[in-house]
C-alpha cells in the first residue's frame, strides 16, 4: 500500500508541472475571453451612450412625444440695431388632428368658441381633412382652454409669426413657400441657405396612451442637431427709417417706391414698394394685375424723366463742354428730324435766354437737348454707364433687374432729344437712381450699396461682419460739386422748392416727371432724388410715384416730410 501510494504520489509529483500548466492556460483563455467580452460590452455601451445615445433618446421619447408642427424653422432677421424684422409677435393655435379627434357635440361647440368657427363648419369642412389642422385661438377664455387639454387630438400651442401682420419691409423680407420652407422672394431667397441652416427643430406633445396631453407635462422640443450654430441675419435697414416712409407714402399715394441709403457708406436703411401684400397670403396676389409681389425699388424700371438731367449734366461738365454760365435759348421746344420735343415753358412762350445753372433748377427741356445734342450720345451713355445705368447694384435681392440703356442706333435723329430729358427707350430702378445722388452726394466716389450687414447666433454673437465696402471715383470733384451747386438751387429757387429742410442742414435734389404707358394708358410718373444736410450729407432719399404727375408738386412733398421726421429721429 505504502508502495502504491508512493509510487501514485511520485507519478502524480511527476505529471503535476504538466497539469499545472495545462490549467493556467485555460485560466488564462478564460480571464482573456472574459476580458474581451467586458470590452465588447463597454465598446457597445459606449457606443449607445456617446454615439448613438441622442437617436435612442429621441426614438424613446417618439413613443409618447406627438410631434406637431411647429411654424417655421428659420433664423430670424433683424434690422441694424437688432429690432426684429421677423417673429416679432406670437399667436396661440389649437393643432387638430382630425383622425383622432373624438367629433362629439360637445367638443365640436368647445373647439367652436375658440376659434369662431361654427360647429356645422368645423363638422363638415374643416375636420374632412386628412392632414393636422392649424386653427387660431380667438377667444381666450380659460374654462374652455382647460378642456381642450382632456381631448384627444388636439394640443393648444403659442408660437411664433414669421410675418407681421402690417407687413413692415414686406418686399425687402420677401416670403417663403409655406410647403417647403424654401425662400422663394428678397432676402428670404438669397439667403435661405443661412436661414435654414441647423434650424430643423422638432416641437411635440407630452402624450398618454390615448393622445392625450399629460397635465404638467406640456411641450418638449427636440434638436435635430444639438450643438450646432443657428444663424440670424441682420440688415443695414433702420426699422425707425423703414416705419417713416412707410407711414408716409401710405398717408398720400398708392403706387411707387422710396429708398433711403446712409450717404456715407451706402447702407440701405428704408426701401418700400407699393402697393404692399400679407406675408402669410401670397397665394392672393398670384393673379393680380397691379403686382404686389413686386419690389418697385428693384424690379421694375422705369423713365428716369428729369432726373437723368444729372447724368447729362455731368458729362458735359466732365468732358470741358460747357460751365454753369454758358447759355440757351429756350422757345417752349425743340425739333429735332420732324419730332417735336416740348419744355415745360411751352405754354408760356419758352424760357428764353437761360444758361444751364438756371436750366438746371427749372428743368428746362429744351436747353438739356440743345446740351444733349452738343455732347453726343456716345458720351452721354459712357457716363451713364459710369454712374451705373445699365447694370444691377449687386444688392442681396434676387429679383433686382439692370434697367435699360438705349442701343447706338436709338440715339440717331429725335433719339438724342428724348434720352436727353430722360425718355424714350431709358428705364432705371429707383435703386439706380439713389445710387447715383450718393456719387454726387459723396464728391464723385461711388460707393457699393449694402443690404446684408452682418450674421450672428441665437445670442447675438457676432458670426461674420465687415463685409468690403468697397469705393471708387467715377467723376471728379470739381465736376460733382458743380452738380451740387445745381441742385441745391433746385430746392432753393427751382422745382423742388417745396422742400423746407433749412432748419436740418437744407437739401440738395433734382425732380422729375417722365411719361410712360402704365395698364396701357399714357400716365406721368413723379420723382424725386436728393439729399441732406448739404454739409457732410447723412441721408440720401428717392422716391417714384407712379402716375403722380410732376414730381415737384407731388414727390417733393414727399421727400420733405420724410426727411423732416427722420432728422427728428436724431434729436
Amino acid at each position: 500500500m505504502f508502495f502504491l501510494q508512493t509510487r501514485a504520489e511520485r507519478k502524480k509529483r511527476e505529471l503535476w508541472p504538466e497539469l499545472q500548466d495545462h490549467y493556467q492556460k485555460r485560466l488564462m483563455l478564460m480571464g482573456v475571453s472574459f476580458t474581451c467580452i467586458l470590452f465588447l460590452l463597454i465598446g457597445r455601451l459606449a457606443y449607445i451612450q456617446l454615439m448613438k445615445g441622442h437617436d435612442y433618446k429621441n426614438r424613446a421619447m417618439r413613443q409618447w412625444f406627438k410631434e406637431l408642427p411647429a411654424g417655421i424653422n428659420r433664423g430670424k432677421i433683424y434690422d441694424r440695431n437688432m429690432i426684429p424684422l421677423t417673429n416679432r409677435n406670437k399667436s396661440s393655435y389649437l393643432i387638430l388632428y382630425p383622425d383622432i379627434f373624438q367629433r362629439s357635440q360637445e367638443n365640436l361647440e368647445i373647439i367652436s368658441e375658440l376659434t369662431k368657427i361654427s360647429p356645422y363648419v368645423l363638422k363638415y369642412e374643416v375636420l374632412a381633412s386628412h392632414r393636422p389642422i392649424q386653427l387660431e385661438v380667438k377667444n381666450y377664455d380659460i374654462n374652455f382652454i382647460k378642456k381642450v387639454f382632456t381631448m384627444r387630438g388636439v394640443y393648444p400651442i403659442d408660437r411664433e409669426e414669421r410675418y407681421s401682420r402690417n407687413g413692415l419691409a414686406s418686399h425687402v423680407i420677401g416670403y417663403i413657400n409655406k410647403i417647403d420652407n424654401v425662400g422663394s422672394k428678397g432676402i428670404e431667397k438669397q439667403l435661405d441657405d443661412i436661414l435654414t441652416e441647423n434650424q430643423s427643430d422638432m416641437l411635440g406633445a407630452i402624450v398618454d396612451a390615448q393622445k392625450r396631453m399629460i397635465p404638467g407635462l406640456g411641450y418638449k422640443t427636440i434638436e435635430s442637431n444639438p450643438g450646432k450654430i443657428k444663424k440670424n441675419i441682420v440688415l443695414t435697414i433702420d426699422y425707425r427709417v423703414q416705419r417713416i416712409i412707410e407711414e408716409a407714402f401710405d398717408k398720400y399715394h398708392q403706387k411707387g417706391s422710396v429708398v433711403v441709403l446712409d450717404a456715407q457708406n451706402g447702407d440701405i436703411l428704408g426701401m418700400v414698394s407699393r402697393p404692399n401684400y400679407d406675408q402669410n397670403n401670397v397665394a392672393a396676389y398670384l393673379e393680380s394685375n397691379n403686382k404686389e409681389l413686386y419690389n418697385r425699388a428693384v424690379q421694375m424700371a422705369y423713365p428716369p424723366g428729369s432726373v437723368f438731367k444729372i447724368v447729362v449734366a455731368a458729362a458735359a461738365l466732365e468732358y470741358g463742354l460747357v460751365d454753369l454760365k454758358d447759355t440757351f435759348y429756350c422757345k417752349g421746344y425743340e425739333k429735332i428730324d420732324g419730332v417735336v420735343m416740348k419744355c415745360n415753358s411751352y405754354e408760356d412762350g419758352g424760357h428764353g435766354e437761360i444758361n444751364l445753372e438756371k436750366a438746371f433748377a427749372v428743368s428746362c427741356n429744351s436747353a438739356f437737348i440743345q446740351l444733349g445734342q452738343q455732347v453726343g450720345g456716345k458720351k452721354v451713355m459712357e457716363m451713364a454707364k459710369n454712374l451705373g445705368f445699365g447694370s444691377p447694384t449687386n444688392i442681396e435681392l434676387p429679383e433686382e433687374t439692370k434697367g435699360n440703356l438705349p442701343s447706338e442706333d436709338y440715339m440717331k435723329g429725335a433719339g438724342i432729344g428724348n434720352i436727353s430729358i430722360g425718355q424714350g427707350t431709358l428705364e432705371a430702378t429707383p435703386l439706380q437712381i439713389a445710387k447715383l445722388t450718393s456719387v454726387i452726394a459723396n464728391d464723385g466716389v461711388m460707393r457699393d450699396i449694402r443690404l446684408l450687414k452682418k450674421i450672428v447666433d441665437e445670442k447675438g454673437n457676432v458670426l461674420q461682419e465687415n463685409f468690403p465696402e468697397k469705393s471708387s471715383r467715377v467723376l471728379s470733384e470739381g465736376t460733382a460739386r458743380k452738380i451740387q451747386q445745381m441742385m441745391e438751387k433746385v430746392v432753393k429757387e427751382g422745382t423742388g422748392s417745396k422742400i423746407h429742410l433749412d432748419d436740418f442742414g437744407g437739401a440738395a435734389g433734382k425732380t422729375g416727371s417722365a411719361e410712360a404707358f402704365s395698364e396701357g394708358r399714357p400716365v406721368v410718373h413723379a420723382w424725386f432724388t436728393g439729399y441732406f444736410p448739404l454739409k457732410t450729407p447723412k441721408y440720401i432719399i428717392t422716391i417714384i410715384i407712379e402716375g403722380g404727375g410732376g414730381g415737384g408738386k407731388v414727390a417733393a412733398p414727399l421727400f420733405h416730410e420724410i426727411g423732416e421726421r427722420i432728422a427728428l429721429l436724431e434729436k
